[in-house]
C-alpha cells in the first residue's frame, strides 16, 4: 500500500504541477471551487456501501457477488440524484465562474471515482493490496496524461476544458477498476435484502465520511461564495500539498483496515492495541512530513509558477496537518472497526460544524489565511476528541470485564509437577528453589517414577510438598499424573535437577496479564554445572512475529521448567506423549503453538542443569525424537504450515550434525540468517 500510494503521491505532484500550469491561478481557483462544492455530497454517491462491503466480504468471502452488486447499483441510483441536485443547487452558493463546472465535476467525483474507489475496496476485502494500489494509481495516472496532454497541445487551458477531460479520464478507469473485479471475482448479484439490511449502516458510513471531508472543503467553498477566487487557487494548491503529504499516513490505515475489523469482531482492546502501534510510528512519520513541508515550501512557484507565490505561506500554515491527521484517522478508525462509528461520526459533525462557524468569522476577515487557522483548529480538535472518546470506549470496556469476572479474581494457584527418577543428589535443591518463590499460592507434586532411593526419603523435613510414588513408566507418564492429581490454574513442569528462579512465576504471569488470549508463557533459560555453577548466562529469544514457524525449526522455550502452560490448553493439547522419553517436551510444545497463543518474556525463570547423565547428550536420539515430533504434528497444522515442515527436518539434522567444518558454518550462518527474518524490526532496536 506505501509503494502504490507513494506512487500515486509522484504522479499527483506531476499532474498538480502540470495542470497549475496549464489553467493558472485564477482558472485553477474555479475549478478547485467546484470540485471542492461537489466534494461536500460525493460520500452520498455510494450511500456507505463500499464499507458494508469491506466489514462484511473480509469476514465472509463468499458474500462478495451479494455485496458488490449492492454497490453497483446504489452508486448509480444516489449519484444520479447527487449530481443533479449539486446542479441545481451550485448557482445559489459559487461564483458564476465556477458553477458552468459543476455538472461535469459532480459526473467525475460522485459516479466515476465512486466506483472506482469501491473497486479498491473489493481487492481490499480480500486483502489483496497490490491491486488496491494499482486501481488507486490509475486514476492519477490518466489524470497526469491527461494534463500533460492539455498542456502540451493548449498551453493555457480553460476550467472548463479540464474538467471535461477529466470526467473521462475517471469514466475509464472506472471501467478498467470493474472489469478487473469481474475478471478476478465474479459478477455481481443484486440482492434486495442485503440493500434493506445495510443501508442503515451504509448510511451511517456515508455521513461519518461526508462529516470527516466536509471541513476539508467547506472553507474552498465559501471562499468562493465570498468571490475570492484567487485566495481559492492559493489556498487550494497549498492543501493539495498537505493532502498529498499525508499519502503515507493514509497507506497505513488501508493496509491494516481489514484486520482491524477482524479485530473489531472480538473487542475494543484487540483493535486498539493494534491502532497503539501503529499511532506511535505515523505520528514520527508525520512530524517528519511536517518539517519536510515547511523546509520545502519555497520551491512551490518554481514547480508551479510565479503566480502561486502566495502558496508558500499557505503551506507553512498547514503544514501540521499530517500530524492531527494521523491521530483523528487512527483513532477514528479504531472507533470504526470497533463498531463506534455512531461516536466517531458525532465527533466529526461537530468538528464540521465549528469549521464553519470558524470560517463564518475568519474568511471575510482574513481571506485564505483565516481560513488556514480554521482548518488547523478543526484538525487539532478531530484529534483531541477522537483520543478522549476512545479513552472513554476502552475504560468503560476494561471496568465491564472486571465487573464481569470480579467472582474469578482470587490468585491463580500454580502446579509444580517434578518427575523424578535417580536423581537424588539434585532433587532437594529442586524443591527448595520452589519453596523459596516469591509467589506464594503453589502446589507443589513430586512424582516418584520408581526411584532406587524414595523421594520421600529425600526430602524427609520439607513440608506442604505432595509426594506420589508409581512403577516405572517413564518422564512423560510421571508428569501426565502430576497434572492430573493437580488443582491448580496453570503447570509448570520442573525437572528434578533443575532450579525455579524466585521470581519466575510472577514473570509469567504479568505476561499473561497483558495477554489474556495466551495460554503459555515461556522466558530465559540459563544453563549451570552439576555443581550450579553458571555455564551460559540467561539467553533472551526475540519476540517472533509466528511462533509456531519459529518452534519448527527450534526449541526457544528450551526446557520443559521455563514455561508455564494453562490447564485448558495442556489438556487440549493431550498432554505428554508417553511413547517418548525425550523430546517430548517438543511435541508438547508443538501441539500447544498449533492451536494456543503463546507469548515470551525477558526474564530469567529457570536454571538448566547441564551433566553428562542428561538424556539430551544422546544426539542421535533426540534427531530421531525430533523428527518424529514433527511428523505427528502435522496434522495439527495448516496446509502452508505443513510446507514448512521439510525446512525443518533440514533445520534439526543440522543442529546435530557433527561436522565442523565450512559447509556446517555455512549451513549456520544460513539457518541464523533465516531465523532473523521471522523478528519484528523494532525488537532488534529493544522494542518488543
Amino acid at each position: 500500500m506505501f509503494i502504490g500510494q507513494c506512487s500515486g503521491y509522484v504522479l499527483r505532484v506531476v499532474y498538480f504541477i502540470l495542470i497549475a500550469r496549464a489553467l493558472g491561478v485564477v482558472e485553477y481557483g474555479a475549478v478547485a471551487a467546484a470540485f471542492a462544492f461537489v466534494s461536500l455530497g460525493a460520500q452520498y454517491s455510494r450511500l456507505g456501501s463500499g464499507m458494508v462491503l469491506l466489514r462484511y466480504v473480509s469476514a465472509d468471502r463468499p458474500q462478495f457477488s451479494v455485496y458488490w452488486g449492492n454497490v453497483l447499483a446504489t452508486t448509480l441510483a444516489a449519484s444520479g440524484i447527487i449530481t443533479l441536485v449539486f446542479t441545481l443547487v451550485a448557482p445559489h452558493i459559487l461564483d458564476a465562474k465556477s458553477v458552468g463546472l459543476v455538472a461535469f465535476t459532480a459526473a467525475a467525483s460522485c459516479v466515476f471515482e465512486q466506483i472506482t474507489i469501491s473497486t479498491t475496496q473489493v481487492f481490499q476485502a480480500f486483502q489483496r493490496m497490490g491491486f488496491t494500489a494499482g486501481l488507486n494509481l490509475l486514476t492519477s495516472l490518466f489524470r497526469t496524461i491527461a494534463a500533460a496532454g492539455l498542456l502540451l497541445t493548449v498551453h493555457h487551458a480553460t476550467a472548463k476544458e479540464w474538467v471535461i477531460l477529466s470526467m473521462i479520464v475517471s469514466a475509464l478507469a472506472a471501467a478498467i477498476g470493474v472489469t478487473a473485479v469481474t475478471v478476478c471475482f465474479g459478477r455481481p448479484t443484486l440482492d434486495l435484502k442485503v440493500f434493506q439490511s445495510r443501508a442503515g449502516e451504509g448510511i451511517e458510513y456515508a455521513f461519518a465520511a461526508s462529516t470527516n471531508s466536509a471541513y476539508d472543503d467547506l472553507d474552498k467553498t465559501m471562499l468562493s461564495h465570498f468571490g475570492m477566487t484567487a485566495a481559492v487557487g492559493i489556498y487550494a494548491m497549498a492543501y493539495r500539498v498537505i493532502e498529498m503529504a499525508t499519502v503515507p499516513i493514509t497507506s497505513i490505515q488501508l493496509a491494516v483496515e481489514p484486520r482491524q475489523f477482524a479485530l473489531g469482531e472480538e473487542g475494543v482492546l484487540e483493535s486498539a492495541a493494534l491502532g497503539k502501534r501503529l499511532l506511535s510510528k505515523s505520528v514520527l512519520l508525520s512530524l517528519a512530513t511536517a518539517a519536510i513541508l515547511f523546509a520545502a515550501a519555497p520551491v512551490l512557484p518554481l514547480l508551479v509558477g510565479k503566480n502561486f507565490s502566495e502558496s508558500v505561506s499557505a503551506l507553512r500554515w498547514l503544514c501540521l496537518i499530517p500530524l492531527f491527521r494521523s491521530v483523528h484517522h487512527l483513532t477514528g478508525s479504531v472507533l470504526t472497526c470497533s463498531g463506534k462509528q455512531r461516536l466517531r461520526t458525532a465527533n466529526q459533525l461537530a468538528t464540521a460544524a465549528f469549521n464553519f462557524l470558524l470560517n463564518l468569522w475568519m474568511i471575510p476577515r482574513f481571506g485564505w489565511v483565516g481560513a488556514a487557522w480554521a482548518s488547523l483548529l478543526s484538525d487539532g480538535a478531530l484529534g483531541l476528541m477522537n483520543w478522549l472518546t476512545l479513552r472513554h470506549v476502552l475504560r468503560k470496556k476494561i471496568s465491564r470485564d472486571l465487573a464481569a469476572t470480579a467472582p474469578s479474581l482470587a490468585p491463580p494457584v500454580i502446579s509444580i509437577v517434578i518427575p523424578y527418577f535417580n536423581q537424588e543428589m539434585y532433587l532437594r535443591h529442586t524443591v527448595n528453589s520452589v519453596k523459596a518463590l516469591s509467589y506464594p499460592h503453589v502446589e507443589v507434586i513430586v512424582v516418584d517414577d520408581g526411584s532406587t532411593v524414595s523421594a520421600a526419603s529425600v526430602l524427609e523435613g520439607i513440608d506442604s510438598v505432595q509426594i506420589v510414588r508409581t512403577a516405572n513408566r517413564g518422564v512423560s507418564a510421571a508428569r501426565n499424573l502430576g497434572a492430573k492429581l493437580s488443582s491448580g490454574d496453570y503447570f509448570i513442569f520442573l525437572d528434578a535437577d533443575d532450579l525455579l528462579e524466585s521470581s519466575a512465576i510472577e514473570a509469567h504471569l504479568k505476561l499473561l496479564e497483558r495477554s489474556p488470549k495466551a495460554s503459555m508463557s515461556f522466558g530465559a533459560t540459563q544453563i549451570i554445572s552439576a555443581t550450579g555453577k553458571i555455564l551460559v548466562k540467561p539467553h533472551v529469544c526475540r519476540p517472533r512475529r509466528d511462533y509456531l514457524r519459529s518452534m519448527l525449526v527450534s526449541n526457544p522455550v528450551a526446557c520443559p521448567g521455563a514455561a508455564m502452560i494453562s490447564k485448558e490448553a495442556f489438556h487440549r493439547a493431550g498432554g505428554f506423549d508417553e511413547r517418548f522419553k525425550m523430546a517430548e517436551d517438543y511435541l508438547l510444545f508443538l501441539r500447544i503453538a498449533a492451536r494456543e497463543q503463546i507469548v515470551r518474556h525477558a526474564h530469567c525463570v529457570i536454571s538448566y542443569r547441564s551433566h553428562p547423565a542428561g538424556v539430551s547428550q544422546d544426539k542421535a536420539a533426540m534427531l530421531a525424537s525430533t523428527l518424529t515430533a514433527l511428523d505427528l504434528v502435522k496434522s495439527d497444522l495448516s496446509a502452508e504450515d505443513q510446507k514448512y515442515l521439510q525446512h525443518a527436518r533440514w533445520r534439526w539434522r543440522h543442529e546435530y550434525e557433527e561436522n565442523k567444518g565450512l559447509r556446517f558454518a555455512c549451513k549456520r550462518f544460513y539457518c541464523k540468517l533465516h531465523a532473523m527474518m521471522t523478528v519484528p524490526v523494532s525488537a532488534y532496536f529493544g522494542r518488543e
